[in-house]
């Protein structure tokens, strides 16, 4: 059956931009009467005079996603420093990062693009920012494109600056042998942590060998070891299919080859876990494991004294002492776990060697500010064995309320209407039975009252401009992750 108008390219990106304009007046007056409100009541972040004894200036880069949004505005909070940010942003659509309109951001600065192929730019750009602002503190929260070369800056800032300058990011070697999938899998494997079966291939005919040697009741997923947007919407494609030809014909569509290597990994079939956590030193000074599923939009903290979430903590924590007194950073894994509780078993099927969404759920965390903090103290341990910050109780769930609209509401409607699910109103009614209880008990990941413009940014300017910009230039997209500002492109 064919896709509905409104899935093709011309009218999704029409009609999305009309949503915008359909409910800008109403996000409109909501943002300019929650200022209004928040200057009154001075609600607003703690700032103290930039030349104040002590005062540091604290540099937060990536503030166009949730999490660095996230981190800035914690800081700006519950810390008398200057919080500056920094993000990239298309040239051909500048003023769009809803970051730079935070309240939390004291300055912002434009960055260059990282390219694969010439990413001095990019580096010249944060380093010039880095060297102007007298920055005593970087807090990356990378892109999965700009990972390296962040580790990369912080190597050389710390040759520049030495003892002046902290940053909460990882060496170069450090970020490749954990982003790249296949390395991984090897350095955990060497730790004596248990891994599902891997390997790495560069052709179509190396997959095939190494399902024809697993036998016949292993089933295996493939997996991009590099950035491949067009290969992520079929990872989670069984192997091997029923028919020999059907597995060979889907390998080949895929593009494997030398210059763009896959993981041929074992499914392990149980529940998707995600960790953020935050090392200084090799100590885990936070971290919080919540549910986690291919492109996770809806947050919700495990308890931290379950014994999952103790199970977790257990892994980062063996993998961040490993990484001995200079393992600086944030780390994230994705798990899946088989079982339940004290004898659930995990498996641990990625890392992300920066700043993970999950952060969102330290929100209402006053001690995450004293987390990042704790990289000015000289010793590993100096701070007394304080325990590691956890989410704030109670613990909000959250949602994106652009995400919601469109997935939960609109699109379950409209293929409804269109007739093209024999009858799902059952399922229209709970997909809007859901929106509406995110509504009232959740929380959105970018809106808070006393800095709304971020929020309105998002889904008025920067969206816009980009659906708008895919038009004119033709660009097709499969789905857009709204926390992180990506959109994943055919």
């Amino acid at each position: 059956m064919a896709d509905p108008f409104f899935h093709k390219h011309i009218p999704k990106n029409t009609l999305l931009i009309a949503l915008s304009l359909l409910i800008l007046p109403i996000t409109a007056t909501l943002t300019i009467a929650t200022l209004l409100c928040s200057y009154v009541s001075g609600a607003s972040p703690q700032k103290s005079a930039s030349n104040a004894p002590g005062t540091k200036t604290i540099l937060v880069t990536g503030v166009s996603m949730t999490k660095g949004l996230v981190i800035a505005r914690i800081l700006a909070r519950n810390t008398p420093h200057r919080i500056i940010g920094a993000d990239t942003e298309p040239a051909l659509i500048p003023f769009t990062c809803p970051g730079r309109y935070s309240r939390a951001v004291g300055k912002f600065y434009r960055l260059d693009c990282p390219a694969p192929d010439n990413p001095k730019p990019y580096i010249d750009s944060l380093l010039s920012v880095i060297r102007k602002e007298g920055v005593h503190l970087w807090i990356s929260c990378s892109s999965v494109v700009g990972a390296v070369e962040d580790g990369e800056v912080m190597a050389t800032a710390r040759r520049e600056f030495g003892c002046h300058f902290e940053a909460i990011q990882f060496d170069a070697g450090t970020v490749r042998k954990f982003h790249e999938k296949d390395a991984f899998m090897a350095y955990i494997a060497g730790l004596g942590l248990a891994v599902p079966e891997s390997h790495r291939c560069t052709s179509v005919d190396e997959v095939e060998r190494a399902l024809d040697n697993a036998g016949e009741k292993k089933r295996f997923i493939m997996k991009p070891i590099g950035v491949n947007d067009k290969a992520r919407g079929q990872m989670m494609t069984l192997l091997p299919l029923e028919a020999g030809r059907d597995t060979s014909c889907y390998l080949r569509g895929l593009g494997i080859s030398p210059s763009s290597p896959f993981i041929l990994q074992q499914y392990i079939p149980g529940s998707e876990y995600c960790t953020h956590s935050l090392v200084v030193r090799g100590d885990v000074k936070a971290f919080v494991a919540c549910p986690s599923s291919d492109m996770l939009m809806h947050y919700a903290a495990l308890p931290h004294d379950s014994a999952l979430s103790v199970k977790m903590l257990e892994f980062t924590r063996r993998v961040a002492e490993d990484g001995g007194p200079d393992f600086t950073g944030h780390l994230s894994f994705d798990f899946l776990v088989d079982g339940d509780g004290a004898d659930a078993a995990l498996y641990p099927i990625e890392c992300n060697p920066r700043a993970h969404t999950a952060v969102v759920l330290f929100q209402d965390t006053p001690e995450m500010a004293g987390a990042y903090l704790s990289c000015f103290e000289t010793k590993k341990g100096q701070s007394g064995g304080r325990d590691v910050v956890v989410p704030k109780s109670p613990r909000y769930s959250y949602y994106w309320l652009g995400h919601d609209l469109v997935t939960l509401f609109i699109m379950p409607l409209l293929v409804w209407l269109c007739g093209r699910a024999g009858g799902p109103l059952v399922d229209v009614g709970s997909n809007i039975a859901m929106f509406r209880d995110h509504l009232l008990y959740w929380r959105d990941g970018t809106w808070i009252p006393w800095d709304p413009l971020p929020f309105f940014m998002l889904y008025h300017v920067y969206w816009p401009a980009k659906l708008v910009d895919c038009l004119v230039r033709g660009g097709e997209w499969s789905r857009v992750n709204v926390s992180t500002t990506k959109m994943f492109e055919r």
